[in-house]
C-alpha cells in the first residue's frame, strides 16, 4: 500500500487467484503440493484443448480467491493508528460480488438482459461466511457457494471470508480475504447457465 498525503491518494494492490476446479485441503497436502495447485488453476483450460466443449459445464473460473488490504490496515497507514477492527465488520465480500453481478447485467445486450429477467434464475448475494476452521487451508479450499433458495427461485451466492486485525499473528495481520464472483462467471450465468431451468430446449 502506498499513501501520497500531498496529493491525497492511496494505491493498494490485490493478490488474486482464478480457480477452476474444487479440491480438498488433503488433496493439495494442505497447500504443499504445488502440482495440484497448478492443476486447480489451469486444468479447465487444458481440458478444453483436449475435449469438445458441449456447453454443459461453465468455462469461466468458479471463483476468484483474493487477499485485500483490510480497512483497518488502510486507516492505520493514513495516520489513524487507533483504527478499530470493526471497520471490517459486515459482509465486505458480498458488496464486491454484488458489483460484479450488476456490471454483468449492464454489459449484456438489452435483449439478452430482458430474456434473462423474464426466464432466468437470478443470483442473490448472501451474507459472508467464516470457514468451519478459521485457518488458511480451510479458507482456501472452501469455495464460493451457489445454493438454490428454498423459495423465490433464486440462487444464493455466498463468499467465505477471513479477516485478521492488526494485532493478530503478523503473518496475516491487516489482511481481508474474500471469495469473489468472477465477472466472466456472472456473464456466463446470465447468458447460459441461469437460463437452463426455464429456457432450455426441453421447455419449448
Amino acid at each position: 500500500i502506498i499513501v501520497d498525503f500531498k496529493n491525497k491518494t492511496l494505491c493498494s494492490s490485490t493478490v488474486a487467484q482464478l480457480r477452476y476446479i474444487q479440491l480438498t485441503p488433503a488433496e493439495t497436502a494442505y497447500g504443499l503440493d504445488g502440482y495440484k495447485i497448478i492443476e486447480e488453476e489451469k486444468v479447465n483450460i487444458l481440458a478444453a484443448m483436449e475435449e469438445d466443449d458441449d456447453g454443459q459445464e461453465p468455462v469461466s473460473a468458479i471463483e476468484i480467491a483474493v487477499k485485500l488490504a483490510s480497512r483497518q490496515y488502510i486507516f492505520n497507514h493514513t495516520n489513524q493508528s487507533s483504527a478499530s477492527p470493526d471497520l471490517d465488520a459486515g459482509s465486505r465480500c458480498r458488496t464486491i460480488n454484488s458489483k460484479a453481478y450488476q456490471w454483468a447485467l449492464t454489459a449484456v445486450q438489452p435483449a439478452e438482459r430482458e430474456r434473462f429477467e423474464r426466464y432466468g434464475v437470478p443470483l442473490v448475494m448472501g451474507e459472508d461466511r467464516k470457514p468451519v476452521i478459521p485457518a488458511g487451508p480451510w479458507w482456501i479450499y472452501t469455495y464460493l457457494a451457489f445454493e438454490d433458495e428454498a423459495r423465490g427461485g433464486a440462487v444464493n451466492v455466498s463468499s467465505y471470508f477471513a479477516f485478521y486485525p492488526m494485532d493478530a499473528n503478523p503473518y496475516g495481520a491487516g489482511n481481508h480475504y474474500c471469495k469473489l464472483l468472477s465477472p466472466a462467471r456472472a456473464l456466463e450465468w446470465i447468458l447460459i447457465d441461469g437460463l437452463r431451468r426455464k429456457y432450455s430446449i426441453y421447455h419449448f
